[in-house]
């Protein structure tokens, strides 16, 4: 099963800066100085408008989904840039999702910039709420139907940046109330497959904006042909520095590779891919991915009563399911 590193350096991040374990060495990674931000790691044709009118966001928007949906692959730029764009407009794109009359989107702000990821056609959608079905079929089953909630595209606030993800769970320990919205556990970020890089950036932020609050990133990029799936979580406090194959390959031989359920500051993370699953039409390499129980929940020991979500080959067919359809 391929898995990878997020090196990222001070300076920027970039697509080359994900790579498989044998392109690379141990002395090759190293602590990131500064958070990611919402210009990082964007495909090449990204479109970039300085902002006017929502109406023309909208005509943009319409353009890249038309492009991405006549592309054989469903692939290529699925990001609108817009600059100097006010809070007020922001808050308008981040409360009011249909203000561009059909398009699907999720949005983030920061600094006087707005990113809009544009959602192509049926397959993000299907796809996403698939993992979703499986793992609530399988809590479901354990009498939890109650002691959890999928929050959506709900925003979340860094001091520097305002953020959509396109789902996000919550124990009922962390649901959200009138003075407070506490951080999810495990977040989805579902995109195109040239959008990957840009993913595995969004999932940094989600760790280092909480402090390591979010326990769980789990991306996926999808393609006609492929679904390429990762779970990112990050390592214990006391692991090397940097993070070396033989110590991850330890990590993942355990069977329930729980995260640590504590605060870490964003300079002492080190995410990793302790899990990845491809599937196309005739094959599923990479299955199960094992979600663990104390992950989702936010507590130390497992009950003896209840189970790790364990996702096999055969959720994997169904998740994936419309796109070879």
């Amino acid at each position: 099963m391929p898995y990878y590193f997020l090196t990222l350096t001070l300076d920027f991040f970039s697509p080359e800066s994900i790579s498989s374990p044998d392109a690379m060495s141990p002395e090759a990674l190293s602590l990131v100085a500064r958070m990611p931000d919402v210009m990082e790691a964007l495909p090449s044709g990204v479109v970039t408008r300085i902002f006017s009118r929502l109406k023309y966001v909208q005509l943009e928007a319409e353009k890249i989904a038309e492009t991405l949906e006549k592309d054989e692959e469903e692939n290529g730029n699925q990001f609108l840039v817009l600059l100097k764009i006010s809070p007020r407009i922001s808050e308008r794109l981040f409360e009011d999702h249909d203000c561009l009359k059909g398009v699907n989107y999720r949005f983030e702000f920061e600094g006087g910039t707005g990113l809009l990821r544009v959602i192509p056609g049926y397959r993000h959608e299907y796809t996403t709420t698939g993992l979703l079905q499986k793992v609530n079929l399988q809590l479901d089953s354990m009498g939890l139907n109650e002691q959890y909630r999928w929050g959506g595209a709900t925003r979340y606030k860094s001091p520097l940046r305002n953020k959509e993800g396109d789902q996000v769970f919550s124990p009922s320990a962390r649901w959200p109330s009138s003075t407070s919205l506490q951080w999810p556990t495990v977040v989805v970020e579902t995109g195109v497959s040239e959008s990957l890089p840009r993913l595995l950036q969004d999932a940094r932020w989600w760790f280092g904006a909480s402090d390591g609050e979010v326990r769980i990133v789990i991306i996926i990029s999808i393609k006609k042909t492929a679904v390429h799936f990762e779970q990112w979580q990050l390592a214990p406090p006391n692991a090397p520095r940097p993070l070396t194959r033989a110590y991850i390959d330890s990590l993942r031989r355990n069977p329930s590779n729980v995260p640590p359920l504590l605060q870490q500051p964003f300079n002492m993370q080190q995410p990793y891919s302790c899990a990845a699953v491809d599937v196309t039409n005739t094959t599923v390499d990479g299955a199960p991915m094992t979600i663990p129980y104390c992950a989702l929940f936010d507590v130390p020991v497992r009950p003896p009563n209840m189970q790790d979500v364990v996702l096999d080959a055969q959720d994997f067919r169904f998740i994936t399911a419309v796109n070879f359809s």
